[in-house]
């Protein structure tokens, strides 16, 4: 009996182990999420001008919001789509900046998304003012839903980013300054 009992054992690692190299073999053919945008903040010529680093895509989409509780309840955001010029490792688009050559300002007019009590305003973000939170987002969600990190910062941020550097994120909730070629070098590879 002790030998049936070790063959029916011996059998089902047998199978349990060629189910997982199936399930290994067939995954390998996905290589993870589509290649995310990165965001950082740079100030540049004085002005808040979002850093992003393109991973392979031929357009990117650069959203600013005002992040923090407002009268109006309303979600007030500065949003545009930029088309690359050609293959690029990454772009600066000035935040809050006019309509340039291959971009597409996408949140120039207010409305109401949903029905009901479900629904809420987006109005266009036009500055940025001290005393508030504001994140900027560049991230396109892969096929899991991940997305990059965004950065949340306010007007006292923006002194303390110098020359060649940017606010990047470190993860969800926390930001640094660092040189804006490591951020750059880091991602996408």
């Amino acid at each position: 009996m002790a030998i049936t009992e070790d063959s029916t054992m011996r059998r089902s690692v047998a199978v349990a182990a060629a189910a997982v190299m199936a399930w290994i073999s067939l995954g390998a053919c996905y290589l993870g999420p589509d290649p995310m945008q990165y965001a950082a903040l740079a100030m540049i010529a004085g002005r808040p001008t979002a850093v992003i680093v393109v991973c392979e895509r031929s357009t990117v989409s650069v959203d600013l919001f005002l992040n923090d509780d407002t009268v109006d309840g309303a979600l007030h955001r500065w949003s545009v789509t930029v088309t690359l010029p050609g293959r690029v490792q990454d772009v600066e688009v000035e935040l809050l900046g006019t309509v340039r050559p291959g971009w597409e300002i996408t949140s120039s007019e207010e409305e109401v998304i949903g029905t009901g009590l479900d629904s809420f305003k987006v109005e266009p973000l036009t500055s940025i003012d001290p005393g508030h939170h504001y994140t900027l987002d560049s991230s396109a969600s892969g096929p899991e839903g991940a997305r990059a990190p965004a950065v949340t910062f306010t007007t006292d941020d923006l002194p303390k980013i110098g020359a060649g550097q940017v606010l990047a994120p470190i993860d969800h909730k926390r930001s640094k300054v660092v040189s804006r070629d490591s951020f750059v070098n880091e991602r996408c590879g």
